[in-house]
């Protein structure tokens, strides 16, 4: 124990510091940053109408998913777009669905264990950190999601370099500029705002489509290196 006591004092003054984790932001960019929607809420994603509200499975369509392609559904939630996915990359593809909500993930889960689904990866990610592997999807979607992020520098960053040289990230967001939407102003984002807060963390926009009822839908590619606001944090295990 004498010559173990001096070694657990060396080493314990030597253990790596945790990374510090940011606070969260309550404004971005001159936007209200909206609160997370509550996983006891999850039933409301997956209601009967949202087809016809939304056009889901429209805005599924234009993402042009191909069999084989890696692709992450952020913000999944209980899976109303991650199945739908995971089908359409095929038993070659893969799909990452990421939730901060540990409650959520469960609920994924379980879906996907009720479908049988076999190239689904759930991740329960960080308010700072999609823990998502660098370099390896094609695309990462975010679903009325991006406008409730609580640190939105990291977790660009994070994205960014969890895709691809020619991965894209894609946001769907209710439309600010329309006031029929009936969706709470802060959880809506208009096209200049969104294209503010993506060039401003080295994205550019490279494709958008206007047909969806109630959304934007835009595309946005990796801007030229160095472009992005803040170094691409580190994955966590």
């Amino acid at each position: 124990m004498r010559l173990l006591l001096p070694f657990l004092l060396l080493t314990a003054f030597h253990l790596p510091a945790q990374e510090a984790v940011p606070p969260p932001l309550t404004e971005y960019e001159g936007r209200v940053i909206a609160r997370t929607m509550h996983w006891k809420g999850a039933e409301w994603l997956m209601r009967r109408v949202r087809e016809e509200e939304e056009g889901p499975g429209q805005m599924r369509e234009q993402l042009h998913v191909k069999p084989g392609m890696v692709v992450c559904d952020m913000g999944c939630g209980n899976g109303y777009h991650t199945l739908p996915l995971a089908e359409m990359v095929g038993e070659k593809g893969t799909v990452y669905a990421v939730d901060v909500q540990p409650e959520m993930i469960e609920m994924l889960k379980l879906n996907i264990e009720r479908n049988g689904v076999k190239n689904i990866v759930p991740i329960n990610g960080l308010y700072h950190d999609p823990k998502l592997p660098p370099n390896t999807c094609d695309m990462i979607l975010l679903v009325d999601v991006y406008h409730e992020f609580s640190h939105p520098v990291q977790m660009l960053a994070g994205m960014r370099a969890a895709l691809k040289p020619d991965g894209q990230l894609v946001l769907c967001e209710f439309r600010a500029e329309d006031k029929s939407v009936p969706i709470k102003p802060e959880h809506k984002m208009s096209k200049a705002q969104i294209n503010k807060e993506m060039n401003a963390n080295g994205f550019k926009l490279v494709r958008e489509y206007d047909g969806l009822p109630w959304q934007h839908l835009m595309f946005f590619g990796k801007a030229e290196a160095g472009a992005a606001a803040v170094p691409a944090p580190t994955p966590s295990k």
